[in-house]
């Protein structure tokens, strides 16, 4: 896709990957929309970037109603959107509260599931768009300590795929990056959970766990979406398992392809 003038709506944008990803988008010409829960952050971080910013808790199903409909009448029609937005648990599920695991589910599955939902109709009208998901090695790997949070990036990955297939042929593009240790105030609050933490130390004694910047998952996300890419994948070592845990869906996309999935809609 077209970068440059581009639409690009960054959920999560005030710091880290969304950060990140929103500074990418923009040096490459696009005029980026920031959404977090703290204002000041990603007012100041879109002043430097000549974008836009809205404050907005994903985890209030009040704020959400109606957002990209807002965006599209304050800024412009949505070319791109980036659903970043996610928070981590630390703690073993018998431990953690009621409220954590409704705002893990909220944060991390639900909002892209109902932002998708409001941006997708204009996308397909349009026959063009992108789609971009921040996911997890967490979604194919178990981690202890991150039960609530592996549940939510399964969720979210098998999203993302299910919603490639129903958009083939519309014009609608999608991308989803499984990412392992990203250099992040995030990772550092995950590994201060001691059973995860010695997990992760093992899997670096073996060479299969190594780190990487938020600023090269936000590189290699934009050149994804210029070149058309459905997956980005960090570590690279542990490229086998991801892509093996990746084959049964590639595989369902194989057998049923020639299929419309939206024939029905068109004859009605």
């Amino acid at each position: 896709m077209e970068i440059q003038n581009a639409c690009v709506v960054v959920t999560g944008a005030s710091k880290g990957i969304g950060a990140a990803i929103a500074r990418s988008f923009a040096k490459q010409g696009a005029h980026v929309v920031l959404v977090a829960r703290s204002t000041d952050q990603i007012e100041q971080l879109a002043e430097q970037l000549n974008g836009s910013s809205f404050s907005v808790d994903l985890t209030d199903s009040a704020q959400l109603d109606g957002f990209i409909e807002r965006v599209e009448r304050e800024i412009s029609p949505i070319d791109i959107l980036i659903n970043n937005a996610g928070i981590e648990t630390q703690d073993f599920i018998e431990d953690l509260d009621e409220q954590k695991i409704s705002d893990v589910l909220a944060t991390n599955l639900i909002a892209p599931i109902r932002l998708t939902r409001q941006a997708l109709p204009q996308m397909i009208e349009r026959g063009r768009g992108h789609l971009v998901y921040t996911s997890s090695m967490a979604a194919i790997t178990p981690a202890p300590g991150l039960a609530a949070y592996c549940a939510s990036k399964a969720g979210l990955s098998r999203f993302a795929e299910t919603v490639r297939m129903e958009t083939k042929g519309t014009g609608v593009e999608v991308t989803t990056m499984h990412l392992g240790p990203v250099d992040t105030e995030m990772w550092d609050r995950v590994t201060s959970n001691p059973a995860f933490d010695q997990a992760q130390r093992r899997l670096r004694q073996i060479g299969m766990l190594t780190d990487v910047s938020a600023k090269k998952v936000a590189t290699d996300v934009t050149r994804a979406v210029i070149k058309h890419k459905r997956e980005v994948r960090h570590p690279k070592r542990l490229w086998g398992t991801m892509a093996l845990a990746a084959l049964p869906g590639r595989i369902t996309e194989l057998l049923v392809s020639g299929v419309d999935h939206r024939s029905h809609k068109k004859s009605a």
